[in-house]
């Protein structure tokens, strides 16, 4: 009977052990996700900050006329939606994606040196339009960009950076 006991004691404290031993390994893989989890955090307001100095510099080169309206809404459009999601619907910020919408159709890079004269002429005619259309309401959203700052990036750190 005493040997029954002394085998059960020794059971239950094998099974102490091992259970502490999870508990530990358990302890440790928590502080790492934890610890993952803010330099993931870190990264995602970096790369947020990273995208507001580029919108800054994309707005002020509207205002300059150092770039086309085309371009800098269509480049201001998704960087915008990187970082807040909800700057499509902010009706200060809506005349990048009506002008990105209005124009994504517009061929670029080899598929713009592949038309021939007419085409690009046309879609030109058609760009030139849309700018000419949109030019004072996308001048107006820019330097509010410049007065105001970017708007502020979504609260939830998982629903910035959609991956395409």
């Amino acid at each position: 009977m005493v040997f029954i006991i002394v085998l059960a004691v020794l059971i239950v404290a094998a099974l102490a052990g091992y259970a502490l031993h999870l508990h530990k390994k358990l302890q440790r893989l928590d502080g790492e996700r934890e610890k993952a989890r803010l330099v993931f955090e870190q990264q995602l307001k970096d790369k947020a900050a990273e995208t507001r100095k580029s919108i800054i510099i994309l707005a002020k080169g509207l205002v300059a006329d150092e770039l086309s309206i085309t371009e800098g809404c269509l480049r201001i459009s998704w960087l915008l939606s990187q970082i807040n999601p909800e700057a499509r619907d902010a009706e200060g910020y809506s005349v990048f994606y009506q002008v990105a919408e209005a124009t994504s159709h517009i061929p670029i890079l080899e598929a713009w040196k592949a038309l021939s004269r007419e085409q690009r002429k046309a879609f030109d005619l058609e760009r030139l339009k849309t700018e000419k259309a949109f030019g004072d309401f996308v001048l107006v959203a820019a330097k509010k960009l410049l007065d105001e700052g970017v708007p502020q990036p979504a609260a939830d750190p998982s629903a910035l950076f959609y991956s395409a």
